[in-house]
């Protein structure tokens, strides 16, 4: 039986959140059995299923299971913790992959699709506060084309199973459900430069009657202590959003170089009594676009990044807090400046890249939509506008107010040249501006940009380049790279600002691959990846058209099976999968450590 672990944050006197952490027992359903047997019913004993941890992927259970793509299974059972006053109760489960059903007591209480965020559950009248309570839960990863990222062939491992926390969450029946903060430097009207800010905090009343509220704000860190209190109402059996504006003086400007980050207390009163209180980071800084300059705090920005995915090593997706901090310092000394990543992260990473001073494109899983791959038929039809909507709107609400992000993006390598591809593209970018006006929107393209008209919605133009590497004459050795890597790229890269001249430009990809431990002068070794990147940096720096340039990728990476005939792994890293750094980590130090 589960042991439950409450965390009564500080911060959130009024609140219960309790971990069901322990206890969980897994198997596997490869003939899709588990729902016409009834495994989500009280009665049936899963106790012979294996022992399990939470969050892991089943890929790590066992050697077997390593790519398994399929049907799993999940139960536990946990005694019912002690809640006082609380009497709103909701499942909360951080991320599962991908399409999960549930059950509570044997009770079905719903599904999710969607392998990247949050989802949850009122279990306010199904939850049985004395005794035990069962938990169940159906997990099918296996791709399918009419869901994100909306292709067979996926281009990252396609880990299954539970892989962030699940909680039992006890909130007030009134209580503050959401928060977003916008903070720009500014100039007030007595001429103090500080920060104009603009916040929402959305109230939920799930009781019969309205309600009169007292609404106070803090900024304890701000130079003069910040305090704003207002008079609110909340109807019956509501949501309301309540907007704020304020002056935040003598304030400390968030950038990479000064990853400075506020806490934003909120508390809700009556009659002097707390009714719900918590809390929200935000950073101050502004980020814009001026002609074909990317601007950051009215500084132009030159970016020098990396993409990566949240793997490492045999840990899959889930490495240690310690692992990640020292991943992030080696990019740091490296000069990363930007981390771009195919899917929305999880919340304590983007805060990590918030404290250390990592700029950020969250991009929605939205990957190779209506491309063919290794005879895999795909399809494209607007019919994935709908789930793509709702993952672009909840990844936006839950990490909006990170400073580190700078960019949302729609979509990578999509075949968003076609009349349906623009259509899709074009309604996600107007979407995100109305979710968010205060960060950049835009798509990456797969090949040249001409036909790609979704970027005349977009605040900027973003392609991958690989020329030497898996385009045009492949750079099979040094004395080639000239002509291969440098000549090619750059007359690409001409080609490409000739369409939207108005807009930045930013090289979201490029990269080589390479295998530890094999040099020598031919493809795939440590030598030729180095002096490629070398080679493709030159131009990208040297030419004024460009913002800068992403690396394709910060470390190796697992993928799907028989996605690849060399390796069984993508070897585009710097530094290998479990993090053992090959020649190009110097010269990626030297590229973008060097003044542009």
């Amino acid at each position: 039986m589960s042991k439950l672990t409450r965390s009564l944050p500080k911060e959130c006197l009024a609140r219960q959140i309790i971990n069901i952490k322990d206890g969980w027992r897994f198997s596997i359903d490869i003939f899709d059995l588990g729902v016409k047997e009834k495994w989500y019913s009280k009665n049936f004993q899963n106790s012979s299923w294996s022992k399990v941890e939470i969050p892991k992927a089943w890929d790590l259970y066992d050697d077997a299971l390593w790519g398994y793509e399929g049907i799993g299974w999940y139960s536990v059972e946990f005694a019912t913790p002690d809640i006082e006053i609380m009497n709103f109760l909701r499942l909360e489960f951080a991320r599962v992959n991908y399409y999960s059903k549930v059950w509570l007591n044997g009770v079905y209480i719903g599904e999710n699709i969607g392998g990247y965020l949050p989802f949850n559950f009122d279990v306010s009248g199904l939850f049985k506060k004395h005794g035990t309570n069962k938990l169940v839960l159906r997990v099918d990863n296996k791709p399918r084309i009419d869901w994100l990222p909306a292709t067979y062939q996926i281009e990252w491992m396609h880990y299954g199973g539970i892989l962030g926390s699940i909680s039992l969450a006890a909130y007030p029946m009134i209580h503050i459900s959401d928060i977003s903060i916008n903070a720009i430097p500014a100039i007030s009207a007595e001429n103090v430069s500080g920060a104009l800010v603009n916040a929402e905090v959305e109230i939920t009343n799930f009781t019969d009657k309205p309600v009169d509220l007292d609404l106070l704000l803090h900024i304890p860190a701000s130079a003069t202590r910040v305090k704003v209190n207002k008079k609110i109402d909340c109807p019956a059996d509501m949501v309301k959003k309540n907007k704020i504006e304020f002056f935040l003086p003598q304030a400390n400007f968030w950038s990479p170089d000064n990853p400075f980050v506020y806490v934003f207390k909120v508390r809700i009163e009556k009659n002097g009594k707390i009714i719900d209180e918590t809390s929200e980071r935000f950073g101050v800084r502004k980020i814009e676009v001026k002609g074909s300059s990317i601007l950051l705090n009215s500084q132009p920005l030159f970016i020098k990044g990396v993409n990566r995915y949240e793997e490492y090593g045999k840990f899959g997706p889930n490495p240690s807090r310690e692992l990640i901090i020292k991943d992030l310092k080696e990019m740091k000394k490296a000069g990363v400046n930007f981390i771009r990543v195919h899917y929305p992260q999880s919340p304590e990473l983007i805060s990590l890249l918030d404290e250390m001073g990592f700029l950020m494109m969250e991009e929605l899983p939205l990957n190779w939509w209506g491309l063919d791959f290794h005879g895999k038929k795909a399809r494209q039809t607007d019919a994935i506008l709908p789930q793509a909507k709702k993952e672009l709107s909840a990844m936006i609400r839950r990490d909006k107010n990170h400073p580190s992000i700078i960019m949302w993006s729609m979509a990578n390598e999509c075949k968003s040249e076609t009349k349906v591809g623009i259509k899709v593209l074009r309604e996600l970018l107007y979407e995100t501006k109305q979710l968010d006006k205060s960060r950049l929107a835009t798509f990456v393209a797969r090949l040249d940009t001409e036909n790609e008209r979704a970027f005349e919605y977009a605040d900027l133009v973003c392609y991958n380049m690989y020329y030497g590497s898996v385009l045009g004459e492949i750079c099979h050795h040094a004395s080639q790279m000239n002509k291969r890597v440098k000549i090619a790229s750059l007359k690409y890269m001409k080609k490409q600002n000739q369409y939207f001249p108005d807009k930045p430009k930013l090289i979201t990809e490029f990269g080589c691959r390479a295998i530890k431990n094999i040099s020598g002068d031919m493809h795939i070794s440590e030598d030729i990846q180095a002096g490629y990147l070398e080679k493709a940096w030159e131009v990208i720096s040297s030419y004024k058209h460009v913002s800068g340039g992403v690396v394709w990728s910060w470390a190796d990476y697992y993928h799907q099976k028989n996605f690849d005939n060399v390796t069984v792994f993508g070897p585009w890293g710097v530094v290998t999968v479990d993090r053992r750094p090959k020649k190009a980590l110097q010269t990626l130090k030297k590229m973008f450590r060097e003044e542009n």
